[in-house]
């Protein structure tokens, strides 16, 4: 496996099929039971076993392959500008779906966008940290919905900032301006358009990461803000229940922590905290240590990977599919196991393993 490559492994798939195949059995066992009491071979119980297995496994791909009519339904990306949001904008504009890309700032590559994709989507300017971006951008969606549709189908909210750094050395500005845009952004563009998505019985797709359940030091401000997505996100899909309206996580690794930023970028965040730092911090770290920090994740940020096949497909099949997963978990075998042992697993056994 290429190291933070992204492979297509069918964890939601197999949550999916597991709690079924588990009634499956203990129906089997109820079945075997009554069998013996009857006096019928080992043979035909276990052939019973097999053909309420099957069935139950066939009922359940049926059930999980399921897609929309993607014709008239419209959709809200946020953070097109990232390489996650732009191909993803493409890709369910070559699906069919009416497309609002939204951009922080509208520039070349919004307008790239634009002429590279059908007359379907459309390009708007959106900084889900504005209030008067949000409401601009519903006003937008409501005068350009498709003929005929109600509503709105889905929002993906994938507009993101990936600060850095320990604790003592980011500035609560950075803080700040992680939680507006990483999390205050989710709930504002949710609140704006949660009664476009009622009227339709659509969905909420939240871009979640693997990080707010591992603990990663460096990355303290990415974590905290991706672990407060996730508990929001579940806190709205029990409140969206009564009105038919889903609310998806999708969870992918380090395939997207980092997407799109640049080498420029981390020597000048790294540049603009280091001059923030008091003289004492200065001191007690150390420059060699911060540089060595630093380097350590422009290595990251270098060796990241372009492929987020998995993660698009994530994306697709819970915009797509008539009965999407909750969860959708993107992510290699190795992020899978690590996000298994922390938690599961007792915290001194992570520490062990991890840090």
């Amino acid at each position: 496996m290429v190291a933070g490559r992204q492979e297509e492994v069918p964890w939601d798939l197999f949550d999916r099929c597991l709690l079924p195949v588990v009634f499956s059995h203990a129906a089997a066992v109820i079945i075997s039971s009554v069998l013996n009491l009857l006096s019928v071979s080992r043979a035909s119980t276990f052939a019973v076993f097999l053909w309420l297995l099957v069935a139950v496994l066939a009922a359940v791909f049926f059930y999980h392959n399921l897609k929309v009519t993607v014709a008239g339904k419209a959709l809200l990306i946020t953070g097109c500008e990232s390489p996650l949001g732009y191909t993803a904008a493409r890709h369910l504009d070559e699906l069919g779906f009416t497309v609002f890309a939204g951009f922080a700032a509208l520039g070349d590559r919004s307008r790239r966008l634009k002429e590279a994709a059908s007359g379907r989507l459309h390009v708007l300017q959106l900084d889900v940290s504005r209030e008067s971006d949000v409401q601009a951008a519903l006003q937008y969606v409501l005068a350009h919905l498709p003929p005929g549709a109600a509503g709105l189908w889905a929002v993906v909210n994938n507009a993101s900032w990936s600060p850095f750094g320990e604790v003592e050395w980011v500035p609560f500005s950075v803080y700040r301006r992680a939680v507006d845009v990483n999390l205050l952004g989710v709930v504002r563009v949710s609140q704006a358009f949660l009664p476009l998505l009622r009227r339709t019985k659509g969905r909420v797709i939240n871009m979640a990461s693997i990080q707010g359940r591992i603990p990663s030091p460096f990355k303290s401000a990415h974590c905290l803000v991706k672990a407060a997505v996730e508990a929001f996100s579940e806190c709205l899909r029990l409140e969206m229940r009564r009105w038919g309206v889903d609310v998806i996580i999708v969870e992918p690794g380090n395939c997207t922590s980092w997407s799109g930023v640049s080498d420029e970028e981390v020597l000048s965040q790294a540049r603009d905290m280091w001059r923030a730092m008091s003289d004492e911090l200065r001191a007690e770290y150390g420059e060699d240590c911060f540089e060595q920090q630093v380097l350590r994740l422009r290595h990251a940020v270098r060796s990241q990977t372009s492929d987020c096949s998995a993660v698009l497909s994530s994306l697709t099949d819970a915009a797509s599919r008539t009965f999407p997963m909750p969860r959708y978990t993107p992510v290699t075998w190795s992020e899978k196991l690590q996000a298994l042992v922390a938690t599961h697993l007792p915290r001194s056994v992570y520490d062990v393993l991890y840090t």
